[in-house]
C-alpha cells in the first residue's frame, strides 16, 4: 500500500511537471503564400520562434528549380514597400530556410510579407505573396496556426482505477 501510495505521488507530479516540458516547445505558425502575375506557384510560410530570431520555412508548389529571390518586407501583398526588411535564402526547387533577427511577435503583428521574386535576373516580377498576420475576423490572409500547446496529461487522462482517490481507498490482495 504505501509503495502504491508512493508511485501514485510520483506519477501525479510527472504529470504536474509536463505542462512545463510542453511549454517550452517552439511555437509556431503557418501562413499561405498566393501566386501571383499568373505564376501558379503557391504554397506556405511556417515562422518559428527561435528564441529572440524566428525561422523562416517557405514551401512553393509550382515553383522552378532555378533560385528566386525571397524577402520579408514591411506592407502586405496588396501594399508591398519594394525595399526589403529581411533578406531570406533563395528559393531552390520551391524551398527556403533562414533565421531572422525578428521576434516571432514582432512578425506576426501585422505589417510584414513574404514576397517571392522570378530571378535574381528579374527582381521587379514578383511570382507568390504571403502575408504575415491574419486578417481581422479572416482566415483567408492569415495564419492557419498550429498550436504546440497540448492539453495537460492530467487533464487528458481519465481515471482508470475505478476506485475513489484518497484515504477511503481501500488496497486488493
Amino acid at each position: 500500500m504505501h509503495l502504491q501510495r508512493l508511485f501514485t505521488i510520483g506519477a501525479i507530479a510527472a504529470l504536474a511537471a509536463a505542462p512545463l516540458a510542453i511549454s517550452a516547445k517552439s511555437a509556431s505558425s503557418t501562413y499561405p503564400i498566393s501566386a501571383q502575375n499568373g505564376s501558379g506557384e503557391k504554397g506556405t510560410v511556417t515562422l518559428t520562434a527561435s528564441g529572440d530570431k524566428t525561422i523562416v520555412t517557405v514551401a512553393l508548389t509550382g515553383a522552378p528549380a532555378e533560385a528566386q529571390p525571397a524577402h520579408i518586407h514591411t506592407g502586405s501583398c496588396t501594399n508591398l514597400n519594394p525595399a526589403p526588411k529581411f533578406p531570406l535564402t533563395s528559393l531552390t526547387s520551391g524551398k527556403s530556410t533562414t533565421t531572422v533577427p525578428a521576434s516571432l511577435a514582432s512578425l506576426t503583428a501585422g505589417g510584414f510579407a513574404v514576397n517571392v521574386h522570378k530571378s535574381a535576373n528579374d527582381l521587379k516580377d514578383y511570382v507568390a505573396c504571403g502575408n504575415l498576420a491574419m486578417a481581422s475576423g479572416s482566415m483567408k490572409s492569415g495564419a492557419m496556426s498550429k498550436p504546440d500547446e497540448m492539453a495537460s496529461p492530467a487533464m487528458a487522462m481519465p481515471a482508470t482505477t475505478g476506485r475513489p482517490a484518497g484515504p477511503e481507498a481501500t488496497s486488493s490482495p
